[in-house]
């Protein structure tokens, strides 16, 4: 691997060999990254997705997703058009926001596949639990910061990495579509390369701000 996905940097070490997976640390965002050659393919990571019990009935599923929604909510208003970007096939997330007043578009390359989306500008958009998907994840911000409108917000949820050691043995690192995992070092690296300031509001989650 020559290329860092997350920031196009060339300064990656081998930081894991596990299970016959390679894992790549870069130096300049420090981001950790799953060698491409493991990527499963899309058929695989469909149905895996189809297993994920996401439904906004599930009262502990709707909980987790508060923890983006409620510093969010302050950043926003109701008369801002938005969009989740990587909804899922339950786009549990966007109906709490919609029950809350919010108007909100939906993208999911697999279960929404809108392209119509791209031709527009939206005052804020969430990714909850899908950037440490991204095969891609620089193209993937440089796609979000096209769309995001002048004095938008942009809201994160992964589960940033642990301490080195922890890293082999770390439940996010096992599910095998998950390819990517950051810190708050690597989101502030993908804000400064598209100026985007940076909030951490509460564990696990990050705010951008396009100005």
């Amino acid at each position: 691997m020559d290329t860092c996905t997350v920031c196009k940097s060339s300064d990656l070490i081998c930081f894991l060999k596990t299970s016959k997976l390679i894992y790549w640390e870069c130096k300049t965002c420090a981001a950790k990254i799953l060698d491409p050659q493991h990527y499963v393919s899309n058929s695989y990571e469909k149905k895996h997705y189809l297993k994920h019990n996401n439904s906004i009935t599930n009262t502990n599923y709707k909980n987790f997703l508060l923890k983006l929604i409620d510093p969010f909510k302050d950043k926003i208003l109701t008369s801002d058009i938005g969009l989740d970007y990587g909804c899922g096939f339950s786009p549990a997330l966007a109906n709490i926001l919609k029950s809350d007043g919010f108007k909100v578009e939906l993208y999911d390359p697999f279960f929404f596949p809108n392209k119509d989306v791209f031709l527009k500008k939206y005052k804020f958009i969430t990714c909850s639990e899908a950037v440490e998907h991204f095969f891609n994840p620089y193209e993937e911000f440089d796609k979000i910061n096209d769309l995001l409108d002048n004095n938008s917000w942009f809201g994160v949820m992964t589960a940033f990495l642990p301490k080195d050691e922890l890293f082999e043995n770390w439940y996010y690192r096992r599910d095998p579509t998950h390819v990517v995992f950051y810190q708050e070092q690597t989101f502030l690296h993908i804000g400064f390369q598209r100026n985007w300031k940076v909030v951490f509001p509460s564990e696990n989650i990050v705010l951008f701000h396009k100005k």
